[in-house]
């Protein structure tokens, strides 16, 4: 029997949402690490810190297309007054000079070669004049270390470049490859099953009979997860007690979470709580003070965390978006909420429900001159609100109201790595 609406406003038997998150943070495991070629661990978690096998660069090197010298020949070297070197050689990447600079004497290097040794700085090209006889006039001075990129400067043998836990960017694995890594110890990808359940619920692109609706948020989910790389498996199920048995007994040995979708109330044709009671599953908690979204429950059953989550859109968006994707997330090291957060200023009050209650509400965010902005995003259609809104404004416990003019957090409605 669903709580009284005196109940729902006073959060009576509802936890709250920040108690929510503790406890499935405290209830999740890691998944197990995988050790990866670079190429494929892009957005990927490091599992353990990673550390520079080689300096980059290994050698002095040159950052200019120009001539190796001793800095002193050419301290009073100008325009007007070019000083005359002795070239002796040519230097180029990926191959030592061989030889040792004197004094009096100029060595042409390319970008990226190695410095002569003997050397202790680079005149640019645009500054010398090679001549016919074997010299080079310089009309530029240099100072010690001119032009030239230190051994190791970039990034030295044995530093650490990533620390556990941290995102594997691009930028990041391009800087392993320079240190001399070639695979990473990563967390690798949890597997997801999603389960929509309802008769009145049909798969995308089956027959759609009278009474009945597309498994949108089956749909929705699976795209928020495609979205950080995490391959789920859907499936629709009838309101049927042992047909529901039968298919979380089928995808529960190749999966690490389950996500059910509806159901999850608790009137008579809502199954899937009394079902999973009855499979002796470990209930952390039902009903939060959060809207939308406050029917969603979580446990374990066996070793899976088990999220059964609303079947209203809206409510499922939120209870998936706050408190099953984080967790998710969670389960492949990344610490981080899936919904990046700007401060934006409101332009308009925003009013909650009970200041017992955590509210999200629809936004549409706006950057102009540097500034976030945020208004509420009014369509009365629910599938529009998740589909046309770009951002979340959340009125947290404590709070009954936003008034315009307040600077807040928003979270934006794209995945956090894009950011």
């Amino acid at each position: 029997m669903k709580p009284d609406s005196h109940e729902i406003d006073e959060g009576t038997n509802y936890i709250g949402y920040r108690e929510a998150l503790d406890i499935v943070n405290a209830n999740i495991r890691l998944v197990e690490k995988e050790e990866l070629p670079l190429h494929l661990c892009v957005n990927r978690v490091a599992a353990a810190d990673l550390a520079a096998r080689v300096s980059y660069p290994s050698v002095d090197v040159s950052l200019k297309d120009g001539f190796a010298v001793k800095s002193i020949d050419v301290a009073n070297a100008n325009r007007l007054l070019p000083v005359c070197l002795k070239l002796t050689g040519s230097a180029f990447a990926g191959a030592r000079y061989d030889g040792l600079i004197q004094n009096g004497e100029a060595v042409k290097v390319c970008s990226g070669a190695p410095i002569p040794e003997g050397a202790d700085a680079v005149v640019s090209g645009e500054f010398c004049e090679e001549g016919l006889s074997g010299e080079v006039l310089v009309r530029a001075d240099a100072g010690v270390g001119r032009n030239i990129m230190r051994t190791g400067s970039e990034v030295e043998a044995k530093t650490t470049i990533v620390g556990k836990g941290e995102r594997l960017l691009p930028g990041r694995l391009g800087l392993a490859a320079a240190a001399g890594v070639s695979r990473v110890n990563v967390y690798r990808r949890p597997r997801v099953a999603i389960i929509s359940i309802g008769d009145e619920v049909v798969a995308p692109g089956e027959k759609l009979h009278v009474g009945q609706l597309y498994a949108s948020n089956l749909v929705t989910m699976e795209a928020w997860l495609t979205s950080f790389g995490i391959s789920s498996v859907a499936s629709v199920v009838a309101d049927d007690k042992n047909s529901i048995i039968r298919e979380l007994q089928r995808l529960a040995p190749d999966v690490d979470v389950i996500l059910t979708s509806g159901g999850a109330w608790g009137s008579e044709r809502d199954l899937i709580i009394g079902i999973l009671d009855k499979l002796k599953w470990q209930k952390l908690f039902h009903y939060l003070r959060m809207g939308p979204g406050k029917g969603i429950a979580f446990g374990h059953w066996g070793k899976l965390p088990v999220f059964c989550l609303p079947g209203g859109p809206l409510s499922n968006e939120m209870a998936f978006l706050q408190i099953a994707l984080p967790a998710i997330l969670r389960m492949a090291g990344d610490e981080k909420h899936p919904l990046p957060t700007v401060p934006a200023r409101l332009t308009e009050d925003v009013q909650g429900r009970h200041r017992a209650w955590t509210e999200f509400k629809d936004a549409v965010v706006t950057l102009d001159d540097g500034e976030y902005t945020a208004a509420l995003y009014r369509n009365k259609s629910r599938l529009q609100a998740i589909a046309g809104a770009d951002g979340l404004i959340c009125i947290p416990e404590g709070k009954e109201s936003l008034q315009r003019g307040d600077i807040v957090p928003v979270q934006l409605l794209i995945p956090s790595y894009h950011c």
